[in-house]
C-alpha cells in the first residue's frame, strides 16, 4: 500500500485549435483558448486503515484549507488538509446516549467553527469537532408551523445556513409524483414554508420510474440543492436555469443563461413509468442524450463560478457507452456568463471543489483516498 502523497501525472493537454479570425470573433469568451491539465494525487493516511470508497458527502472548512468527508456507513468524519494532502483527524461519533449520531450519515453539512450537521431519516443534529451534540433538530412536518403534516421525508437533502438558524430540504408530498419546491425551516422560531420553483418544473418531464412491490427505481433528472459561496444553489439537470437563495438578505433569485454551445433546456417527451428495469435504463439513457447540467463550483482566487454539462452519445456495437460530450462554463460573481468550451474529459467532475486555483475531484486510488486535480489555463 502506497502511503505517500505521490503525484501521478495523467497530463491531458489540449488547445482549442481555432484560427485567428475565429478567436477574434469569440474574444468575449474567456474560455476560447482554454487549456487544461490533469494530475492525480494520493492522500497520506499514515497507518490508518479504512475503506476510502465509504467517503460520501463532503464540505470545506471555514478557511478553505481542509476538506471534511463523512463516511456513509459509519458515524465518522475525516479531516484532510489540502496543503499537505494528509489525513489529520478521524472524528468518531457515538451510536448511543445524549451525543448519539446517525449510524448512517445520509446528509452532511460543514458549518463555521468546525461544526457539522449529520442527518438521516431518524436523527438530525449539529455536532462539534469533539463529537458532542450541540443542537438537536426534529426535522418533522409537525414541528414547524406552516408546514402540512402530510409532507414526506422532510429531511431529504437537508442543508443548514451558516448561522444555524435556517434549514432547507427537498421533501415530497405522497399524493404527488413530482414536486417542484423546497422547504425552508426556521430552527429557532419553529416555522416553515414551501418555496415554489416554477423554473424547475420542467424536471418532471425527464424522470422515468419502474416500480415493483417492494421498491422503485428512477432514472433521469432531479432537483438538487448545494451550498456555495455562502449562498444556496437550487438547480436541475434538465435546465440551465437555477435559483440562488441569499442567506444574508433572505431572497430568492432566478438566474437564466444564454449559452451558445448547448440548449437552455431539454426537450421532448418520455414515459414517466415503465414496466421493467431494462426499460427504465433505456429511457434514462435516452434522456441523457441531451445536455445535463451540474451545480456550481466557486473559485475564490479568480472570483468565478464554474459549471459542467454533459451529453451522452448512445452505445457502441459492443454495448459500451460512447464517449460523452462534456462542456465547461464560467460565470462572474453575479452569474453573468463569461465563457464556455467543450472539454476533452470522459465525464464531468463530481464531488469537487477549488483549492488554490485548481479544481479537485475526489477519487480513491487503490486503498487510499485521492483526488484528480484540474488546472485551467486561459
Amino acid at each position: 500500500m502506497n502511503r505517500f502523497p505521490l503525484v501521478i501525472f495523467l497530463i491531458l493537454l489540449f488547445s482549442c485549435g481555432e484560427n485567428t479570425e475565429e478567436r477574434s470573433q469569440k474574444s468575449d469568451n474567456i474560455l476560447a483558448d482554454l487549456q487544461i491539465s490533469l494530475d492525480t494525487v494520493i492522500v497520506d493516511v499514515g497507518e490508518e486503515i479504512f475503506n476510502p470508497g465509504m467517503y460520501y458527502q463532503f464540505g470545506l472548512s471555514e478557511d478553505g484549507q481542509s476538506v471534511y468527508f463523512a463516511l456513509n456507513r459509519e458515524p465518522e468524519v475525516h479531516e484532510i488538509t489540502l496543503q499537505k494532502l494528509q489525513l489529520v483527524r478521524r472524528i468518531y461519533f457515538e451510536k448511543d446516549g445524549p451525543n448519539r449520531a446517525p449510524n448512517f450519515i445520509n446528509y452532511f453539512d460543514v458549518l463555521p467553527k468546525n461544526e457539522f450537521m449529520l442527518a438521516h431519516y431518524g436523527i438530525q443534529g449539529i455536532y462539534n469537532a469533539q463529537a458532542e451534540k450541540i443542537q438537536t433538530m426534529e426535522i418533522q412536518p409537525g414541528e414547524f408551523q406552516g408546514l402540512d403534516e402530510d409532507l414526506h421525508a422532510l429531511y431529504l437533502n437537508l442543508t443548514i445556513s451558516p448561522d444555524k438558524k435556517l434549514a432547507f430540504s427537498t421533501p415530497k408530498k405522497p399524493s404527488e409524483i413530482f414536486n417542484s419546491f423546497i422547504a425552508k425551516m426556521n430552527l429557532h422560531e419553529k416555522t416553515g414554508e414551501l418555496i415554489a420553483l416554477p423554473a424547475l418544473e420542467i424536471t418532471k418531464n425527464f424522470q422515468v420510474t419502474f416500480s415493483s412491490e417492494n421498491s422503485s427505481t428512477t432514472y433521469g433528472d432531479f432537483i438538487s440543492i448545494q451550498k456555495v459561496n455562502n449562498q444556496l444553489v437550487i438547480y436541475s439537470g434538465s435546465t440551465s436555469d437555477l435559483y440562488l437563495y441569499d442567506f444574508a438578505t433572505d431572497s430568492l433569485i432566478l438566474k437564466t443563461f444564454n449559452h451558445q454551445l448547448v440548449p437552455a433546456k431539454k426537450t421532448g417527451s418520455f414515459p414517466s413509468k415503465v414496466d421493467s428495469q431494462e426499460r427504465v435504463r433505456e429511457v434514462g439513457d435516452e434522456i441523457n442524450q441531451q445536455p445535463t447540467f451540474s451545480g456550481l463550483y466557486w473559485d475564490p482566487g479568480r472570483k468565478l463560478y464554474f459549471r459542467f454539462a454533459s451529453k451522452s452519445n448512445g452505445k457502441l456495437e459492443t454495448g459500451e457507452p460512447k464517449k460523452k460530450d462534456v462542456y465547461l462554463f464560467a460565470y462572474d460573481e453575479e452569474l453573468q456568463l463569461l465563457g464556455e468550451q467543450i472539454v476533452d474529459l470522459p465525464y464531468p467532475f463530481g464531488r469537487a471543489f477549488f483549492f488554490e486555483g485548481k479544481l479537485y475531484s475526489y477519487r480513491p486510488v487503490d486503498e487510499d483516498p485521492g483526488f484528480v486535480r484540474m488546472t485551467l489555463t486561459y
